[in-house]
């Protein structure tokens, strides 16, 4: 789609690991014979059906498409994006803004207001036109129900007003200074006053026939499967649905989905792939395809609130100490080794200063320069210590996640070398090393970073001082390390305050400085988004030479792009 007008200008992830579908719901499928009128695998027209990796949940629950529940807590795959639009589409890879709903999104100079204008011609799947009413609606219902304002438009304070100036301005104004609002309105659905004003609770509604602008009008639901069909008359007329109807789907474990995958009766999946599936699934390599680009950091992430952590010297040494290519080849494959600023490459590599280019290397010798100066020497065991005091500590991980506990193996192995006794504290699920880690209760733990259309997203969440644990809250994003630093807040509040995009790359700059050299966190490597998918019957995926988005089918609005850029085989 061609923007009409854009004159300025993303979660929290989990792991995507390939012992982490689960939770992060990187799913699995069955070839369930529903949905279609012909017989498995076809449309009516003769088209073949797509077939999308859904759920390693074993069933749906129900069949709910309200967009506003979290697509791991209630919702559907599909209901954002195919069904329900936003007002404006950013590019989760890219970062790009494209008007959607809205002709035109004008974010103003000083950040402070946004003003959108609407389409004409858009109408709801019922025929009804779609209006502002229905985008005043759906912003009063969210700021009702804070439940349901998984963006923060209101519950995180963003917006002070908004108003409807005439039948197609909406001018809202920010609290703030808030470059990235473009971001926080393309992941909030706009749904029809009509239809959505019938439910007395919208909290609890259970949206079994959605009525949407998208591309895709919701067809069947069975607990193992559930169908759409394309919309005849989406809007949209550029980027008009080739595909006519998606069927995804359910199986109970990721083995059943790496098999069915394989054997080409799915078309598009995000399962957490391991190394030794490549064998059977790239032995048709003109068909069968992955590209597991980076997404979000893996981090090791040490409680910089309490000894010996609270010393850079010790931080820089434990960064130093690690070899991430030996992460690489011996725990995680597929998780390309992160540079010194942990900002994801090749996808943020514009906003990589050139001295943290390349992947971070290890330097031993430095290392033990480095605790040698912060005061420590070899005890008879030949572990150091400092005032009687052992470097000795826990690096917690869940038990189960076998990738992140071979990482721990290495991480142990490099870091005993340079005197420093480091072994896995195995919890017994995520979150309960999670609950832990909010409130400070840990030494050192595996982590992931939150992801987004530009490094602010994870930065932010990262280093944000406000963020931090502290006696009477506990960490918010990803701060369970406990960094407080006014310097690095006023970088990202640098980048906040403006959306000229050469002010933002020097706050990343600046902040990448920060992360390098104080080391608030340590970056390990770069979780991969798992995205296998076959050419068969449907072409047009991104990969590495047309990288227009992510490839994974569980992005909501991004993955309704990347079926808006796909084409049957003929």
């Amino acid at each position: 789609m061609t923007p009409d007008s854009i004159r300025a200008q993303k979660p929290k992830a989990g792991k995507s690991r390939m012992v982490f579908v689960s939770l992060l719901a990187l799913f699995s499928i069955l070839l369930a014979a529903c949905g279609s009128t012909t017989g498995p695998g076809t449309t009516s027209s003769s088209q073949p059906i797509m077939n999308i990796m859904a759920t390693t949940g074993g069933t749906f629950a129900a069949g709910n498409f309200n967009p506003f529940l979290n697509t791991n807590g209630g919702g559907l795959f599909g209901a954002a994006g195919n069904i329900y639009e936003p007002l404006v589409f950013v590019n989760r890879y890219t970062g790009a803004p494209t008007p959607w709903l809205a002709k035109s999104a004008t974010v103003s100079s000083d950040a402070k207001s946004v003003t959108f204008v609407l389409r004409d011609g858009v109408k709801w799947s019922n025929g009804t036109p779609f209006t502002m009413k229905d985008v005043t609606f759906t912003l009063d219902m969210l700021k009702a129900n804070p439940a349901l304002d998984l963006q923060g438009l209101f519950s995180s304070g963003l917006i002070d007003t908004y108003t409807a100036t005439d039948a197609n301005t909406l001018q809202v104004t920010l609290k703030k200074p808030t470059s990235t609002i473009l971001w926080s309105f393309g992941n909030t659905p706009i749904v029809s006053q009509q239809e959505y004003s019938q439910f007395s609770n919208p909290v609890t509604a259970v949206d079994s026939k959605p009525v949407g602008t998208g591309p895709y009008l919701f067809d069947k639901f069975t607990t193992t499967a559930y169908t759409f069909k394309k919309n005849p008359n989406y809007w949209n007329t550029a980027m008009a649905p080739k595909v006519d109807e998606l069927r995804y789907l359910a199986v109970n474990d990721n083995t059943a989905a790496q098999n069915q995958v394989t054997s080409g009766q799915i078309d598009w999946a995000g399962i957490g792939w391991q190394k030794s599936f490549d064998a059977q699934f790239l032995n048709d390599s003109a068909h069968h395809h992955e590209w597991f680009i980076g997404t979000n950091t893996v981090y090791l992430e040490l409680n910089t609130t309490r000894a010996p952590f609270n010393d850079v010297k010790v931080r820089q040494a434990i960064n130093l100490a690690i070899n991430r290519d030996e992460i690489h080849t011996k725990a995680a494959f597929f998780a390309n080794p992160s540079n010194a600023a942990g900002i994801v490459t090749p996808t943020f590599q514009s906003y990589v200063p050139s001295a943290y280019s390349s992947p971070l290397a290890q330097n031993a010798a430095q290392a033990a320069t480095l605790l040698q100066q912060a005061g420590y020497t070899k005890g008879p065991d030949g572990i150091l210590q400092k005032n009687g005091q052992k470097l000795s500590f826990k690096i917690q991980v869940p038990s189960g996640w076998s990738d992140w506990e071979a990482s721990i193996t290495v991480i142990s192995s490099d870091l005993k070398a340079v005197g420093i006794d480091a072994t896995e504290q195995a919890q017994s699920t995520s979150d309960v090393m999670l609950a832990g880690m909010k409130v400070g209760k840990f030494d050192a733990a595996l982590m992931w970073s939150d992801a987004g259309p530009t490094p602010y997203f994870p930065l932010n969440d990262l280093l944000r001082s406000s963020y931090a644990h502290n006696g009477a809250n506990p960490a918010q994003g990803t701060n369970y390390e406990g960094w407080n630093d006014p310097a690095t807040d006023k970088l990202l509040d640098q980048y906040l305050a403006s959306p000229d995009p050469t002010v933002q790359k020097q706050a990343i700059a600046g902040i990448a400085d920060i992360a390098a050299t104080q080391v608030p966190a340590i970056p390990l490597d770069y979780n991969a988004g798992w995205d296998e998918y076959t050419t068969t019957n449907f072409t047009g995926f991104p990969d590495a030479n047309n990288a227009y988005d992510y490839g994974s089918p569980f992005y909501g609005e991004d993955s309704t792009y990347v079926l808006l850029h796909l084409s049957p085989v003929k």
